[in-house]
Parts: C-alpha cells; structure tokens; sequence
C-alpha cells in the first residue's frame, strides 16, 4: 500500500503541477468544455513525462518497489494518458459538432496543415506508433534489449516534439509554463539519451574495426 502512494504521489505531481500554472493564469476560454480539455490535456502530458521517472524508480526513492509494479502503473498510464492524448485533436474540435460556428471537419483539416502544428502532427504520429507496438504482441518477437531502446527512443521523441508544440502554441504557453516543460522535458529525457552514449559508441568502435 506504502509504495502505491508513493507511486501515486509522484503521477499527481507530474500531473497536476502543469494544470495548476495553467488554472492560475486565468486565460480566457470559449467555452467550459475547451477549458476542460485543455486543462486535461496538461495532466495527461504530465503523466507520460511521469513514466520516465517511474523507470528510474531506484534512483528517486522507490528503490523498496517491485518491478512488476512499476510495469503495471507503467502500462496503465500509457492506456489511459496515451489513449487520451490521441483524441486530443478531435476532442479540441468535438466543441464544434454541438455549436454552429463552422465545419469541424475542415477546421481539423486546417490545424493539420498548418505549418506551425508541424511538431503536433509529428508528436501524434509517434505516439500512435509507440501506443500500437505497446498494445500489440510485435515487441514481443523482438529481443527484450532491441524492443527496450526502440521504445525508448520513440518515447524520447514523442515528449520532445510535444513540449516543442505545447511552448510554441499551447494556449498556456507563457514564461513559467516554458520554463516548466523545458526543465521537466530536459530531466526526464536526458538520463536516458545519455545512457545511450556509452553503448553508441561501442557500435561506433567495432564497425571502425571491422571495417
């Protein structure tokens, strides 16, 4: 019980911290449901930044909690955050199926095309890809190793294209909602790329040997 609150404790911070910098700012909405949304939208990116500390759970404290644990949250959160921020261009335009204001369609279609949505259109697709594998029985034809750092690299890239779109357009992009993402998204992911190094390197020599 002791290390689910512990667990849990960590998901809310990661998780509410972004939605409480973005409720103090007061930025005028349309409507109760896109503030709602967005507001949602913000946990939910919290929360898949929160996986990457759950796989350094040794390292922050929870060293006490099983394995098999962590993985249950892990996948739990990648369910219900992952899932979630795949509808999240269709549930920002969903307001436009009950209000006459335009075609929620070709407003979709607009934001997809837009240049500066560009990182967005990237995230998504990235997740999507990385939510797949997750769900499917693929990763598990492929080695333990080769399937752990594929799914790392996509999750790296999926939280750099993200916070890329959320500090350049996100309605609640200002100073210290920045500042926010930049220092979580450069803590949560620079541990892992820099463990990468050591193992790019091997590689790197061996193929100069060989060749």
């Amino acid at each position: 019980m002791k290390n689910n609150i512990r667990i849990i404790q960590l998901i809310a911070v990661l998780a509410l911290t972004p939605v409480y910098l973005a409720i103090n700012q007061k930025v005028p909405t349309l409507s109760a449901y896109q503030n709602i949304m967005l507001l949602c939208t913000l946990g939910a990116f919290g929360m898949m930044i929160a996986q990457f500390w759950l796989t350094r759970s040794k390292r922050i404290g929870l060293s006490e909690v099983p394995t098999v644990i962590i993985i249950r949250y892990h996948r739990f959160i990648g369910i219900i955050a992952g899932g979630f921020l795949l509808l999240h261009p269709l549930l920002i335009v969903a307001r436009r199926f009950w209000v006459v204001e335009s075609d929620p369609i070709s407003n979709l279609r607009l934001l997809i095309h837009s240049p500066a949505l560009r990182p967005a259109v990237a995230a998504w697709i990235v997740l999507a890809f990385l939510v797949l594998l997750s769900s499917s029985r693929i990763h598990r034809k492929v080695r333990f190793q080769n399937w752990r750092q594929m799914h790392g690299m996509l999750s790296v890239a999926f939280i750099i294209l993200a916070s890329w779109h959320i500090i350049s357009v996100g309605r609640h992009s200002n100073m210290a909602m920045s500042v926010f993402w930049i220092v979580l998204c450069v803590s949560s992911t620079a541990p892992l790329i820099i463990s990468w190094l050591p193992k790019l390197y091997i590689k790197h020599r061996v193929k100069s040997i060989n060749s």
